[in-house]
């Protein structure tokens, strides 16, 4: 007769090993090794009930440890000599120093039950297989790197300015915690900065991470996303004015809301020290960059056939190329992914808005955002374009005054138009040449001896309020001599203001200074975007906020170096994105309770 415990017991296993595998397929995608990947996964603590909590090691350090030693398939002398080897595993998995080859065997053989040794075996089988798929086993790269050319700027201007930007851009956060907690709050952020050092550093001038991991004590992994947590944690009670239509607000917005008041103090507090500066800051009214970036998630919005129970009824779903499949869906897939551009791809989305001003971009405002699922069948709430600039628009105001607004294609919507349009700001956008009318539009421009830009006047009806338009039609970078791809030659715009070709040619120009808006979503995912593999919208986006607050705090760090070096800092500062979220995690740490 068949023990319903052990059944139970054996279900919750497989529930377990199934969330580590889950979180290991995401990683794989964000790291080079399997060391790092493991380090990241998040481990809860009730999964493993037999663990003395009083050891020196935490129970996160040291699931981490053996499943590292499992998925390589590593004695556990070859396991010591790793942990404290060049490339510092130890430091990967938060222990405070490398255990001992009879530490290692001790707490294996008595703090784990047989059960947890069993889970913690099948797990690392699991894990070794994606390791196998990804190419990711071979060995570690070294944590520390060598050092390489610096910078004429003495290291100690470098901290004080550093210390400067972080103390006007991460002050504002707060959590719900107990007084007496052991570690103040800026200790959190130091750790969530270290979390980003092993990629940054490996690529970028650095001074020795050493800095960071001789602390005396910091914080252990296990109560780090408990914190942050609390940091993005919505208020349990709502007002009636937050309810639309007798429902409550999605949780998204509630997080949203929870986390941009610290992140508009912070903005704040980065503008007033530019203004405040006798040096050329931000010119107003300015000039804003739109657009949106993704953070990929990668695990399947569909179950395995061996996790289907044979009752369940398949869902159809349709390919875009019009193929047939059934498919059995996650119920708890998260509900902020949004499926992107390719089929097999999926990601978190934000939207932000940056102000483009001379050598010191700064954003100004960041926006959840929902798109359709192709993988769904159900009509699901979505958001506008219009609502995500309207939104975007309207955080900006808090800080600065609105002259014009640049966004790509993507926003080539007539609601945008309108709400810029409403807002007094004027526009600069990319058209999709979808109609006959733009390809039209494009031959003749082609074909006009005088002139290589054309410009359009029309009009544009939303909601019964009429816009004028201008559609410019200018040549691209590219030559004009292959009649065969003509299309591609030309670039459509579209502007409120009423412009003459050449003040066309000037806007466009003005509108391409908005591409460093791709350097600043590249600095963000490369250097400020930790690895993270939670579902938890709350962690998702305020890892996000608090990315794009270090890459205004690497801008503002710089801005205030100006006074150091009399040249030119562009994009390539003095201070390389890299060296910032070492520098900034030593600025904020602060043992104190």
């Amino acid at each position: 007769m068949a023990d319903p415990e052990s059944d139970a017991a054996a279900d919750d296993a497989d529930e377990i090993v199934a969330a580590l595998t889950e979180q290991a397929e995401d990683l794989c995608h964000l790291r080079g090794h399997i060391a790092p990947i493991i380090a990241n996964l998040d481990i809860d603590e009730d999964w493993f009930t037999g663990y003395d909590r009083s050891s020196t090691f935490s129970l996160e350090s040291v699931v981490r440890m053996f499943l590292y030693q499992r998925v390589m398939d590593i004695s556990q002398e070859e396991l010591k000599r790793r942990l404290r080897g060049a490339s510092y595993v130890y430091v990967r998995f938060e222990m405070p120093r490398p255990p001992t080859q009879g530490a290692i065997s001790y707490n294996w053989r008595e703090r784990f039950s047989l059960d947890d040794r069993l889970l913690i075996k099948k797990a690392a089988r699991r894990i070794r297989e994606l390791g196998e798929e990804h190419d990711l086993m071979g060995v570690a790269p070294a944590l520390d790197p060598e050092e390489i050319r610096g910078t004429d700027i003495e290291e100690e201007t470098i901290m004080d300015a550093v210390g400067k930007a972080t103390e006007l851009g991460f002050d504002e956060f707060s959590a719900d915690r107990a007084s007496n907690a052991k570690f103040a709050l800026e200790a959190y952020f130091e750790r969530q900065g270290y979390l980003n050092m092993a990629k940054a550093g490996t690529t970028t001038p650095s001074r020795r991470f050493a800095r960071l991991s001789e602390r005396d004590e910091v914080p252990h992994g296990s109560s780090h996303n408990r914190t942050m947590k609390k940091v993005a944690d919505p208020n349990s009670q709502t007002d009636l004015d937050q309810y639309t239509e007798g429902q409550r607000p999605p949780d998204w917005k509630r997080i949203r809301d929870e986390v941009l008041p610290a992140f508009h103090a912070g903005v704040e507090k980065q503008l007033d020290e530019i203004a405040g500066r006798d040096r050329k800051g931000l010119q107003q009214p300015v000039k804003l960059a739109i657009d949106i970036t993704h953070w990929n998630f990668w695990p399947s919005p569909f179950r395995d056939e061996n996790e289907v129970d044979w009752r369940e009824k398949p869902t159809l779903l349709t390919y875009r190329d019009g193929s047939k499949r059934e498919v059995y869906p996650k119920e708890d897939y998260p509900k902020m992914v949004s499926g992107l551009k390719e089929s097999h791809e999926r990601g978190y989305k934000f939207a932000t808005v940056t102000v483009i001003a001379e050598d010191t971009p700064i954003v100004v405002g960041i926006e959840p955002v929902r798109d359709n699922r192709w993988w769904e069948s159900d009509e699901i709430e979505t958001r506008t374009r219009g609502e995500l600039v309207d939104r975007l628009l309207e955080q900006a105001e808090q800080h600065v005054d609105i002259h014009k607004v640049f966004a790509d294609r993507e926003f080539d919507k007539y609601e945008v138009r309108d709400v810029i349009d409403r807002r007094g700001g004027q526009y600069v956008l990319g058209k999709r040449v979808q109609a006959k009318a733009d390809k039209e539009g494009i031959r003749k421009t082609a074909s006009d001896p005088v002139s290589d830009v054309k410009v359009e006047h029309a009009t544009l009806t939303v909601d019964g309020r009429t816009h004028d338009v201008s559609i410019m039609y200018v040549p691209k970078d590219t030559k004009l001599d292959q009649e065969e791809i003509i299309e591609e030659n030309y670039a459509i715009f579209t502007t409120n203001a009423e412009v003459s070709p050449d003040r066309a040619m000037a806007l466009t120009t003005q509108y391409r200074k908005r591409w460093q808006i791709e350097n600043e979503y590249k600095s963000i995912k490369n250097h400020f975007l930790p690895t993270c593999a939670s579902k938890d919208y709350r962690i998702r986006f305020l890892y996000f906020v608090v990315g794009v607050m270090m890459y205004n705090v690497w801008r503002l760090a710089n801005f205030v170096l100006r006074d150091e070096v009399n040249v030119d800092l562009g994009e390539k500062p003095p201070l390389r994105a890299g060296e910032i979220v070492e520098l900034v995690g030593f600025c904020l740490f602060d043992p104190g309770g």
